[in-house]
């Protein structure tokens, strides 16, 4: 069983706390959604657990690893990390992004091996892009540039994934397909952690749904046990009405 989890975890940029003593934990089979407004210190807590941004105390472990400890290319065999900006440096093929995936094992566009091409097409297969795999990757819609970036990540064939607002700015139905392949990928086997605003849709595809406010984890546990009226009104300041997985937005508070 693949595992990232922090202890206490606490992360200071000037003297702001962006993180406080937050108690992180996902495992291989379950897809963990993090939830809060914007400013709580989502981001921040993902690039600290991974060992991208320092902490200043607390601890965060990967497979039982100080994560700030690994290489990158240890970090990559280990994790997939789709942050939120995902610049294309430059125009490539759909194929060529997906195989950058493949870097924690030495591979490079134009020189993988056989092991690193399979994983490339299965990553292509699981997110339905054969048929764009020679387009440039800046000619692609937002949607179909979303499974690109999913494909990469997929390709790494890690066994934890973690994703900053993978469907931000899509639109319902790139939503679902991008959230659809992100279940897939762990009932196959693999550990998702997802950054989504959209509170319908994590309670709809999470297995547990972690709550930030102001740079703290307020709660964490499945959609029954955490999605209420009185959570809804505390973290965003709105009027919900929830049935079961359900929630419909009735107005500021």
């Amino acid at each position: 069983m693949a595992e990232l989890l922090t202890r206490d975890l606490t992360v200071i940029a000037g003297k702001a706390t962006l993180v406080r003593a937050a108690n992180l934990s996902l495992r291989t089979g379950e897809l963990v959604a993090l939830l809060g407004p914007n400013g709580a210190g989502k981001t921040s807590l993902l690039r600290s657990a991974l060992g991208l941004e320092k902490r200043a105390t607390g601890s965060a472990l990967l497979n039982g690893a100080d994560s700030e400890r690994l290489s990158p290319m240890q970090r990559a065999r280990q994790v997939a990390y789709l942050p939120q900006q995902r610049p294309l440096a430059w125009p490539n093929t759909v194929r060529d992004v997906i195989a950058l995936g493949r870097f924690a094992y030495g591979a490079a566009p134009g020189r993988l091996s056989a092991a690193d091409a399979e994983a490339v097409d299965r990553a292509i297969g699981v997110c339905d892009l054969s048929t764009l795999t020679e387009r440039q990757a800046d000619t692609l819609s937002g949607g179909e540039l979303a499974r690109v970036h999913c494909a990469r990540a997929f390709a790494a064939e890690a066994p934890l994934l973690v994703a900053d607002e993978p469907v931000a700015a899509l639109d319902p139905r790139h939503q679902f397909r991008i959230m659809d392949m992100m279940r897939t990928f762990v009932n196959d086997g693999g550990g998702a952690l997802v950054v989504l605003h959209d509170i319908a849709l994590a309670a709809r595809y999470a297995d547990r749904m972690v709550w930030m406010k102001d740079a703290e984890i307020v709660a964490d546990g499945s959609p029954e046990d955490t999605l209420t009226t009185e959570r809804m009104a505390e973290i965003y300041g709105v009027r919900a009405r929830i049935d079961g997985r359900s929630v419909e937005i009735e107005g500021a508070i």
